[in-house]
């Protein structure tokens, strides 16, 4: 064969050429040139990682004639002989072929024989983990003892199956898979040496397919060499991998972050066109929101990534919220679970990014979205809120629910009560052991009838207390008065979301003047408000002051209440005075006593389950 594979051909031949694995060659490095050698080695790893590699330098490194060294020196013939694979001291065997016992104690007949050629007998054996019991016991009294001059190296792709009595005799060296960035340069630095001309993101792509394994991603690449037809470039790689469309998930996750289901289904459409690999793009969208959280984090985090995607990769960062990153992550992961199941792959996909926009949070100003505006129906707005889930848990005699006013055909206008006092949704009411039974007045009508409407229509917000404006959405308005005595009010306001807002809830203002703001927090908020953060911020004020500022954000121990602080105590003193209001109400101490039940304080809680009440 006149062409070598470049797997072959770039295989490395000294621990110098090594790609990663620095602490294995550290350590073999050092027992080489210390003389501290052992007789047997275990080398464990997922395929392609260089098992057998290293196995083959330890071998040369053995036998140069130069000498015991971690540096052979290439030239001699015993280094020749080894390269070639023709170097007879050193026995080769695929223990996947010669898994019988007989092959075994054949394998080790010559073990006590000296050397022919070499200063070591050096056993390299492959995929040791499918010797079968009887094969691993004729192995392992040599394997324990051996002569001085038999050195064994063992590899497996599956260590959990080695007999604990094998594992105790040799030395062990974990490969770890190699990461894209590295596995790339790699590629880079063949492409250059071999002159083929390349374009960096198709290196990135066949380094991500090569999931770790350098030998697969110089597979990859004879393939895209011979399938670019002598030049890699990412058109060509992208339909040789089969993941047309990859390079629209930076667009489709844009529409997903704008609410744009209109045209998120376009490019759906225009995907479907290139047969794309369906299970591919729900992959490639996970690995990209994964990269986009890292982002908000750690601007820098990324920078392993080709050009084009840093780019489309921060875009996204500032354009969706950390709490809808997670929850779009997790429809990624079930999406993924759930398309092999579905009747039609496509169909499924387009449920998936339908279901991230539909569960996509509001932003500034916004309730709707353009396509759930057009499709509302006139009585949109007049519809009732639903019901309040309201019931009464019976100590082992069933559930007795409070029906709502559509099922209740009995109920008596002199027996309802207007509930008038704050009061929150899913208070639970213990009832005596008389509950179980139906209880009637002389009338012969329930004694206790209540409208569900009534407490889901009750709000939290009472005479006393100014209503929380935290979650409103609104506009922010110009002209804020950006004094630090309003701050807990006018934070609010600056037109922020997600963790920028949440962030900026954990301080307090300092100063405002025409050029300078300056804020103060503890030390883990500061910690967290990394420059994008900072650079949101500042754009807020600059849009509230007409000019761009300079926004200094400092660490101080005494601060005053923050808006956060701010919140969660008005919060919790609103929903101390629903829980003693309910407790207190007329028609619910009648309830309670009637039906010889106590109510469950702790199952008062807000509306919207969280402490905004």
């Amino acid at each position: 064969m006149s062409q070598q594979v470049l797997a072959r051909k770039w295989r490395p031949t000294t621990f110098e050429q090594l790609i990663g694995q620095e602490h294995v060659r550290k350590a073999l490095t050092h027992a080489l040139d210390s003389g501290r050698l052992h007789h047997a080695y275990l080398f464990t790893g997922t395929r392609g990682v260089g098992k057998t590699t290293i196995a083959r330098i330890l071998a040369r490194c053995l036998n140069c004639e130069q000498g015991i060294s971690a540096t052979p020196c290439g030239e001699c013939s015993n280094c020749w002989a080894i390269s070639e694979n023709r170097f007879v001291d050193l026995l080769e065997v695929d223990a996947a072929s010669r898994t019988k016992v007989d092959d075994t104690r054949e394998l080790l007949e010559n073990v006590s024989y000296a050397p022919s050629q070499g200063r070591y007998k050096v056993y390299l054996i492959d995929e040791v983990h499918m010797l079968t019991t009887h094969s691993f016991n004729a192995l392992l009294k040599t394997l324990e003892e051996p002569p001085e001059h038999v050195v064994f190296l063992l590899a497996t792709t599956d260590p959990q199956k080695l007999l604990p009595t094998v594992l105790s005799r040799c030395l062990q060296f974990h490969l770890r898979d190699l990461s894209p960035d590295l596995v790339q340069s790699h590629l880079e630095h063949v492409l250059t040496e071999e002159q083929i001309t390349y374009e960096t993101d198709s290196l990135w792509h066949l380094a991500k397919a090569g999931r770790g394994s350098v030998r697969d991603a110089m597979t990859l690449l004879d393939q895209a060499i011979a399938h670019g037809q002598g030049s890699v470039t990412s058109a060509s790689v992208i339909e040789m991998l089969g993941t047309q469309g990859i390079s629209e998930i930076p667009l489709l996750l844009a529409d997903i972050a704008k609410g744009d289901a209109i045209e998120a289904l376009k490019r759906i459409e225009q995907l479907s066109r290139e047969t794309p690999d369906w299970m591919a793009l729900v992959s490639g969208i996970q690995s990209m929101l994964h990269q986009v959280a890292v982002t908000q984090i750690d601007h820098d985090a990324i920078n392993h990534l080709s050009p084009s995607e840093q780019k489309a990769v921060r875009e996204l960062a500032t354009q969706m919220s950390p709490e809808f990153l997670q929850l779009a992550y997790q429809f990624a992961l079930t999406g993924y679970r759930d398309l092999p199941m579905a009747s039609d792959a496509r169909s499924a996909f387009e449920m998936l990014i339908l279901r991230m926009i539909a569960f996509r949070p509001a932003r500034t100003g916004e309730y709707l979205s353009e396509t759930e505006a057009n499709c509302s129906t006139p009585d949109t707005e007049s519809r009732p809120e639903p019901e309040a889930n309201v019931s009464a848990v019976t100590d082992g005699l069933g559930t007795a629910s409070i029906p709502p006013p559509e099922t209740s055909h009995d109920l008596s206008e002199r027996k309802r009560h207007e509930i008038t006092d704050p009061v929150v949704e899913g208070a639970v009411i213990d009832l005596g052991s008389e509950s179980g039974h139906q209880m009637q007045d002389e009338t012969g009508e329930p004694a206790i009838t209540v409208d569900a409407r009534v407490l889901a229509d009750a709000t939290l917000v009472s005479e006393e207390q100014p209503e929380d404006t935290a979650n409103e959405v609104t506009d922010p308005p110009l002209g804020l008065s950006l004094s630090p005595d309003a701050w807990v009010y006018e934070s609010r306001l600056l037109g922020l979301n997600g963790m920028t807002a949440s962030l900026l809830s954990q301080t307090v203002l300092i100063s405002a003047s025409a050029n300078e703001i300056i804020l103060a927090t503890n030390p883990h908020t500061h910690s967290l408000i990394n420059d994008m953060h900072q650079r949101r911020i500042a754009e807020a004020f600059a849009l509230q002051m007409g000019q761009s500022v300079e926004l200094v954000v400092e660490v101080r121990g005494d601060l005053v209440e923050t808006p956060e602080q701010n919140r969660l105590r008005v919060s919790q003193e609103r929903l101390a005075l629903a829980k003693k209001q309910f407790t207190e109400d007329p028609f619910v101490s009648a309830l309670t006593e009637h039906l010889d039940a106590t109510v469950r304080i702790e199952s008062i809680e807000p509306r919207d389950g969280g402490t905004h009440v």
